[in-house]
């Protein structure tokens, strides 16, 4: 039964915001047209293609009849369906858009250099998979809290608390340089705590989902 709501729900999501992040995303890879791509610049444009299509996606959450219209379907059902609606499509994107920077600048300048090192984390994410790893958080972050939101609020509002704690977090994130920095690029056997943190902040991450997109008690 909850299969037959995805033709409605495709109707009732805002796709806008997610058109205008696919642009927006692949405007950033814009360093690729360079006759020789940096590949911080690469990285770069891959990160914020990945914010910029979680934050859209995040719209996709509140449900604006949950308090109008009685449905036989779990409100974790609906909002599974949502989420998925969304953060699928914009996953796709972010590979083709990775495969294509792999392509045009060379697989070292996606992360196929990295090589994970001692410690938490190692031989588990290294490689191009540390970038994935950094894509997947930065994606997930802005849905994640608008899951929270959107329990609260079934309009935009709600949504916007994601796109809100992501640019928090982004910020405070820019503070930090050097090794410090968990936008630092790690080399063999170089892990450091900033490393370490986007695992941690992967599992925080999918935690808020899952209790963001639960059934209300």
């Amino acid at each position: 039964m909850s299969w037959l709501l995805v033709p409605h729900l495709v109707r009732a999501v805002p796709w806008w915001p997610l058109v205008g992040a696919v642009s927006l995303a692949i405007l950033a890879q814009l360093p690729l047209l360079a006759e020789e791509p940096s590949g911080r610049a690469v990285l770069t444009g891959l990160w914020l293609a990945a914010g910029v299509l979680g934050a859209a996606a995040a719209f996709a959450l509140p449900d604006g009849m949950a308090s109008t219209v009685i449905t036989p379907v779990p409100r974790w059902v609906r909002q599974w369906l949502r989420t998925g609606l969304v953060v699928l499509p914009a996953g796709v994107v972010w590979a083709l858009l990775y495969m294509a920077a792999r392509h045009i600048a060379g697989p070292e300048a996606v992360g196929d250099g990295l090589v994970a090192g001692a410690g938490i984390g190692a031989g588990a994410v290294g490689g191009a998979g540390f970038v994935v790893l950094q894509a997947a958080v930065c994606g997930l972050l802005p849905v994640a809290v608008a899951a929270i939101g959107a329990r609260y609020r079934d309009t935009a509002s709600g949504a916007l608390f994601g796109p809100v704690a992501q640019g928090m977090v982004l910020v405070g994130s820019l503070f930090f340089s050097d090794r410090a920095s968990p936008w630092s690029v790690p080399g063999a056997g170089e892990w450091t705590t900033a490393h370490r943190v986007w695992p941690v902040a992967l599992v925080l991450v999918l935690g808020t989902l899952l209790w963001g997109n639960r059934e209300p008690t």
